[in-house]
């Protein structure tokens, strides 16, 4: 049981090998692979999600708020500003991507289990390949919503960070607004 878990984390992050039977897992379980499958793997390789890195900076701008930090950094460097910003883009824009899918397939399959339709919407959107097992059973609109979020999770990270990638700096500023946030 340990080595399928050890395992399972491995695959639940792109490579889509099924061990075990995910329609019999706990649902602490599945939400753990969910999390697994939306954050994917490293840049580099061919994972889905929003990658590892991009967890990483979110994590460390957490640090840098709880420390009152202006800057991000880590092992005595500071990550860009624009690298943050590209960071938080990606993860939001994924995020809400994955939310109207999934609110998508709630809506067009009826009566099929909410833990279930998160899990192959996060499978889809991370390009994971894994499935609870009710995949054959969606409807035409279910699975064009899965096709759907298997494309956009293909390309759109790539996308979002290229969009919101280098620009030109502005040579003026706006004055600076307070916001009540929290």
């Amino acid at each position: 049981r340990g080595l399928a878990a050890v395992f399972q984390s491995v695959t639940f992050r792109t490579a889509g090998f099924n061990t075990v039977d995910f329609g019999h897992l706990h649902p602490a379980t599945l939400m753990s692979a969910v999390a697994l499958m939306f954050i994917g793997g490293s840049p580099a390789g061919t994972a889905g999600g929003i990658k590892t890195t991009t967890l990483a900076v979110l994590l460390l701008s957490l640090r840098a708020m709880v420390k009152r930090r202006a800057d991000v950094e880590l092992f005595s460097r500071t990550i860009a500003k624009p690298d943050v910003y590209r960071a938080v883009a990606v993860a939001l824009i994924s995020a809400l991507v994955l939310f109207v899918g999934f609110l998508l397939l709630l809506m067009v399959e009826r009566g099929k289990p909410f833990g279930d339709l998160l899990f192959e919407a996060t499978s889809a959107f991370g390009t994971v390949g894994l499935s609870t097992g009710i995949t054959p059973q969606l409807t035409a609109a279910g699975k064009l919503t899965i096709t759907l979020l298997m494309y956009l999770g293909r390309i759109g990270p790539f996308s979002v960070a290229l969009l919101v990638g280098e620009s030109r700096v502005a040579q003026y500023a706006y004055p600076e607004g307070k916001v009540m946030v929290g």
